[in-house]
């Protein structure tokens, strides 16, 4: 089999191409910037750069693969890059799917994200949870996601299979654009006075990675499959990561009615500093939900595989110790 990948030197993308090379795939790796590069670039995989938000870098990186992973996205919380960042999460995948059926692909895995299902106020949420409540609440990186899960799952009128993959809050290797890696340093710094009032849904990035190449195989067009796993507080996430850094947790938790507020000024800020907000309010508002979610769908039809928070962070930590980002 041969495929594309999508942001494939993203912290995802990057696990996903060393998981495929492990299972003798042939691998096509789109990236957008060299950030990164030296992680996948060793292994036996064709590197092409390219901008999904151009038709004719999606033509040419789909000619030829039998199926593609779309794993490109923009994550960022800065008010900014917002234009930007619709194009990525909403434009690009259109272009993909266009490209697609142009050049008779016919499968897709679309990496999404849980928070484009919403999340249960009173407990916990599956793949059929009706209600997306971040509606107007300026959480964009999830407004855009799903509307670009929504444009590309409109091509299987065209005869493209689209399999959806929700991630959750993905922990482990790879992690050098430092995501919730990010969480390792600020904690040792102690950048983070206290911990936020939700919750999240935490899944070791390998895992994750796995769970993409059995949708390809293995899943069922039109359908999506959350990947999350270890259902938590951003607390108890913050006091492993912690122990794990040899530093102590943050004693208090910061209600909603001051996160936001918090988010609002972070946002302010980043207008005078041109750098971008650790946080904003939708990402405050988002944070501050118990945003939890029940991945049995994966681990049934996908062989998803959960496993402990413990063992999540010490991927993370013995991967940065490696890398030289953390002394032992």
């Amino acid at each position: 089999m041969k495929c594309l990948v999508t942001g494939a030197t993203g912290f995802l993308g990057t696990n996903l191409v060393h998981e495929l090379v492990k299972k003798d795939w042939k691998v096509r790796a789109l990236y957008y910037s060299g950030k990164g590069l030296k992680y996948i670039s060793p292994l036996p995989v064709e590197l092409v750069q390219g901008d999904l938000t151009n038709p004719g870098d999606a033509e040419k990186a789909v000619e030829g693969v039998d199926v593609v992973f779309n794993l490109a996205g923009d994550t960022s919380a800065w008010k900014k890059v917002f234009d930007r960042q619709y194009k990525i999460n909403v434009v690009g995948p259109v272009n993909l799917a266009h490209a697609c059926c142009k050049h008779g692909v016919k499968r897709v895995v679309h990496t999404s994200t849980v928070n484009t299902l919403g999340y249960n106020p009173h407990g916990i949420a599956d793949e059929t949870w009706p209600h997306y409540n971040y509606t107007g609440k300026g959480y964009y990186y999830a407004d855009t996601k799903r509307e670009g899960e929504k444009k590309i799952l409109e091509f299987q009128d065209k005869g493209l299979e689209v399999v959806v993959v929700y991630p959750g809050a993905i922990i482990g290797p790879y992690d050098f654009n430092f995501q919730y890696g990010r969480l390792f340093f600020d904690l040792r710094d102690k950048k983070i006075p206290a911990n936020t009032s939700g919750g999240l849904s935490c899944s070791h990035v390998t895992e994750v990675a796995k769970a993409h190449i059995a949708a390809a195989i293995n899943g069922k067009p039109g359908e999506g499959y959350i990947c999350g796993g270890i259902n938590t507080t951003h607390k108890k996430l913050f006091e492993v990561i912690a122990a794990k850094m040899g530093v102590e947790a943050p004693r208090y938790t910061l209600p909603k009615w001051v996160v936001v507020p918090y988010g609002f000024l972070m946002e302010s800020i980043s207008m005078f500093t041109n750098k971008e907000p650790s946080i904003n309010p939708g990402v405050a508002r988002h944070m501050s939900n118990f945003a939890h979610y029940d991945s049995s769908k994966a681990v049934r039809e996908l062989d998803y595989k959960i496993v402990s928070l413990q063992k999540m962070v010490d991927g993370c930590y013995d991967w940065y110790v490696k890398e030289g980002f953390i002394k032992s």
